[in-house]
């Protein structure tokens, strides 16, 4: 963990050197010094690591080197940005704003006093360790030069993307049991799964919650310890009357709606609704993890109807829970699908590289998973651990190391196994982990966002970067490949293209409850400083005080599940909140956005070291930004998610170091032009506008903006984008145009981003793409991946020539469009297609045919409100790759293709409000002979 610390601090103070040099003239040779001094002690750090439980002494020499480079750290930071602003701004002004900051740094003489002190107590640190005999480390590196300790470069290797179906090994009969039991020939209503905890229960529900297509409507709910009935029921209804919302992330369109309705209604109303929707739909409803047969009972009033087209699966642990239906135990693997999951685990494939050693590897296997008590959760972590190690000596090494078995049935003795798997985790791995304790139990981690958090702490390291066009995201998500390789963290693999996505391979990301709750334990051993709160009403004041006196807080997370009196951040004293260097407050009160305390009640100034702030879903007071968030001097990231608020002060620019400032789903908010200062900004995703708002505000982007690597809903109508040909370092960019010049201007700077992966435009307003062959050049634009168009096309579409062949789209809306001819020829020759929509009206004519070898790469289709279109022709060889097609509303479609029975991959066909239809494709309809071979045919009215 102090290694971690050092390299960070090493990283920060090399790049202040590089790029505020100037600014630490006078104290250059002290700070070049503590440099020097934190090299030398990463010599050491790796031993002493090891053996930091061996006595307290070195555990605290350990915790002491943290608190030290993190305060160096802080200091030379807070000087280089007072410096900053004094020839910025002019002394008078930053010293009448900043004089906070000039309390603690207030010349450079105050600063060398501070780093020699450091320097001092670090060299005597360094010379008690190696007087207790901490050995020295040292490696050569491909340049043959010194290092610190091994693991410092990662390559850029890859890693497995596990997928869900990996963990079944020796599950196949109970998977198949389940899908009887939720079959609709069966009486059963309610069927309970249950086991010990790491058993593979909730995998399983997710494996049939995933890919069972019986029903018409879906929603799943994990149930904390702490059961609240109401959050539960909102939780389902707003996952049930929008279908479009799958694994927590909704249709913007229809969530403020569903959002302001729900909380208004009774508890009876509430309960009536949820009866009346599984009644008239065929539901299945999830609710993963009941903990007690006292929580079902609060729960069950809205789910124990008698129709038995919906079903409801319960997971628990417990047998009594589970007796509340029919109970489907979840054991334990049998030894041979035990040792099979542990050698696909650990080796690639599952083959032994030595097919002359498998007996031997099989039989120190046997006795390892037998010491897991045959848990798979156990066993995949096992099996991470020894994923780097391939020979007979490291394996009983490691099965020598395994003191905790697991056989009999106490699950907490899966403590063992994670411990190890922890202590074998690279140093760079090990904060990244257990910075993951701050999330909420259960929770669904944006992948994305959880990178943004662990740059602004400072835990990605540049000196892990292989590819020289690697950015720091890039190597958070291999951070994440590794942690998923070794099975600490379950991963959801992103399948579609999506430009805010940038191409990444991850979508979502979550921890299993029995690693989260070791998670939190390893962190408070390790004296990491993790506290997770769970607010539930009153004052958190008590609460907080109670758990800060337990541990020293740096990253805190308060999950308000009922509203607290406005006395929130202020119950921080001074020796609490000095530490604190990230701080997350989440909303998770049902559909309601909360008020924010005022003003004058919360001062964030007060936390010196924060580094990321993230606020989701709250109401500020008075449409402000809380008082002292712009005196941050160091913070990294601001993510404010469906917050509501007016605008942002111009004083952001003081925030120097910002990284990161995200408006995600915070609609309508005033973004101040104070860029040009903040010359670390590499992501900027900004608010969604409405019409009524924006008619008195423009943002120019120009100066400042040069180093951005994702700029996200970018407006035409209020933004303004002129230095373009300057943005060199841009990966995503997503964008709504309004009109013909901003979208000619946008096509020409996308054709001069090298960079770029993800790139998306939605033209819309009064954009005309039929002149000037803009269509044309929209389709062909090299760069541009994902194009939405909601306005009239005529015959422009016709007139596009063979330099389609040149286009990188991949994904394609068409709204509104009124073509006129047939579009399938000309948008089935798009090379890259994979995903292609038609929506209300987009095509206005009576027949349309996808060719013979077109859409070569196409895997979705949706044909949508085309009340105009009568016949449809598939012919043979086009679209070969074809996974789920979606039909609705095209009222006058009189039968389904014939070329679909040709098309072997079509694995789901929705056939919505068109009874005529539903008709023909059902067994004994007309047309079931084309759609016979797919395996999901699902009908909604």
């Amino acid at each position: 963990m102090a290694e971690a610390a050092v390299s960070i601090a090493l990283e920060t103070i090399r790049d202040l050197l590089l790029e505020e040099g100037r600014f630490l003239v006078g104290v250059g040779d002290q700070v070049k010094e503590l440099q020097s001094q934190l090299k030398e002690m990463k010599c050491f750090l790796q031993d002493a690591d090891k053996r930091r439980h061996e006595s307290s002494t070195i555990f605290n020499w350990i915790s002491k080197i943290r608190e030290l480079v993190n305060r160096s750290e802080s200091a030379i930071e807070r000087h280089a940005a007072y410096q900053i602003y004094s020839r910025r701004r002019g002394l008078r002004q930053f010293v009448r704003k900043y004089s906070c900051i000039l309390k603690d740094c207030n010349s450079l003489h105050q600063l060398g006093s501070e780093i020699s002190q450091i320097t001092s107590n670090l060299e005597r640190i360094s010379k008690a360790m190696q007087e207790s005999g901490i050995k020295r480390s040292i490696i050569i590196n491909p340049n043959g030069e010194g290092e610190s300790s091994a693991g410092n470069n990662m390559s850029r290797k890859t890693f497995p993307y596990f997928e869900m179906g990996d963990c079944f090994v020796g599950m196949e009969d109970e998977l198949k049991q389940l899908v009887h039991h939720l079959g609709k020939e069966t009486e059963d209503r309610i069927i309970s799964v249950w086991g010990m905890g790491g058993s593979g229960k909730t995998a399983i529900a997710k494996k049939l919650y995933n890919e069972t297509t019986d029903f018409d409507l879906s929603a799943w709910v994990c149930i904390t310890q702490k059961c609240e009935s109401r959050l539960v029921w909102e939780d389902v209804l707003r996952q049930l009357e929008n279908p479009n919302k799958k694994k927590g992330v909704s249709v913007l369109n229809d969530e403020p709606r569903i959002r302001a309705e729900v909380p208004n209604l009774s508890d009876g109303e509430l309960i009536d609704r949820l009866c009346e929707i599984q009644t008239e739909k065929r539901c299945l409803i999830v609710l993963d993890d009941v903990w007690e047969l006292s929580h079902w009972h609060e729960l069950k009033r809205p789910f124990i109807i008698q129709n038995l087209q919906s079903k409801i699966l319960v997971t628990t642990r417990k047998q009594k829970v589970a007796e509340i239906g029919l109970a489907v135990e979840h054991g334990l693997l049998r030894m041979d699908a035990a040792l099979e999951l542990l050698k696909y685990k650990a080796f690639q494939h599952g083959n032994i590289p030595d097919p002359a050693l498998e007996e031997r590897f099989e039989k120190i296997g046997k006795e390892m998973v037998q010491k897991c008590g045959y848990l798979p959760l156990a066993i995949s972590l096992l099996g991470g651990v020894l994923r780097e190690k391939k020979s007979i000596v490291e394996w009983e090494s490691v099965n020598d190391h395994i003191k905790a078995a697991i056989y009999g049935g106490d699950e907490k003795q899966i403590d063992g196994v994670l411990n190890l798997s922890y202590e074998s985790l690279p140093y760079y791995l090990k904060p990244c982990f257990l910075y993951m304790g701050i999330f909420n139990e259960d929770e669904t981690i944006n992948a994305l966002h959880l990178y943004n958090m662990w740059i602004a702490q400072g835990m990605i390291s540049y000196e892990n970067i292989g590819d020289k066009e690697d950015t720091l995201i890039d190597i958070a998500e291999l951070y994440l490949s590794e942690l998923a390789s070794r099975s600490i963290v379950q991963v959801e693999i992103f399948y579609e293209y999506d430009v805010a996505r940038r191409n990444m391979k991850y979508d979502t990301c979550n921890l299993h409850d029995v690693v989260r709750e070791l998670c939190l334990k390893l962190g408070k051993r390790e004296d990491f400083g993790v506290l997770s709160l769970e607010c539930h009403g009153g004052k958190l004041s008590t609460l907080l005080r109670e758990a800060s006196s337990r541990v020293k807080i740096q990253y805190l997370a308060i999950h308000f599940r009922s509203e607290v009196e406005h006395e929130l951040i202020v119950a921080c004293g001074e020796d609490t909140s000095e530490h604190i260097r990230s701080i997350r407050l989440s909303n998770l009160i049902g559909s309601n956005v909360v008020e924010f305390p005022p003003q004058s009640v919360v001062d964030f100034q007060k936390f010196k070291l924060l580094r990321d702030l993230i606020i989701v879903r709250f109401k500020f007071a008075g449409g402000k930004l809380p008082r002292g968030i712009t005196k941050l001097v160091h913070l990294r990231c601001l993510h404010l998610e469906a917050c509501e608020l007016d605008k942002l002060p111009s004083s952001m620019r003081n925030l120097v170091y910002m990284d990161t400032l995200d408006l995600t789903k915070s609609m309508n908010v005033e973004v101040p032009n104070v860029f040009k200062e903040m010359l670390r900004l590499k992501h900027l995703i900004l608010p969604i506008y409405g019409n009524e708002n924006i008619r008195n505000y423009r943002l120019r982007l120009d100066d400042g903006v040069y180093e951005l690597e994702s700029l996200v809903c970018f407006d035409s109508r209020c933004h303004e984008l002129k230095c373009m040909d300057r943005m060199k370092n841009l990966r995503c960019f997503w964008a709504r145009i309004h009109d013909n010049e901003s979208l000619s201007a946008i096509m020409n700077g996308i054709m001069n981003w090298n960079k770029i992966r993800g790139c998306g435009v939605s033209i819309e307003g009064s954009c005309d793409l039929t002149s000037e062959r803009m269509l044309e050049k929209a389709l062909t634009c090299p760069n541009l991946y994902q194009l939405c168009a909601s306005i009239k096309l005529g015959k422009a579409l016709a007139e596009c020539g063979s330099d389609l062949l040149r286009s990188k789209l991949r994904c394609l809306d068409l709204f509104d469009s009124e073509i006129e001819d047939d579009p399938m020829g000309i948008l089935g020759k798009l090379p890259c297609l994979i995903k292609l929509r038609l929506y209300n009206d987009s095509f206005v004519g009576e027949k349309m045919t996808c060719p013979a070898n077109s859409f070569l790469h196409l895997k979705r289709l949706t044909l949508r409100d085309l009340p105009k279109l009568r016949k449809w022709r598939v012919e043979a060889g086009a679209m070969p790759l074809l996974t789920k097609l979606t039909i609705g509303e095209c009222s006058c479609l009189e039968i389904v293709p014939e070329g679909l029975s040709r098309i072997s991959t079509l694995q789901t066909l929705v056939i919505k409000q068109m009874p005529e239809l539903r008709e023909r494709v059902s067994p004994s309809g007309q047309d079931f002979h084309k759609v016979r071979h797919v395996p999901s045919i699902i009908i909604k009215d």
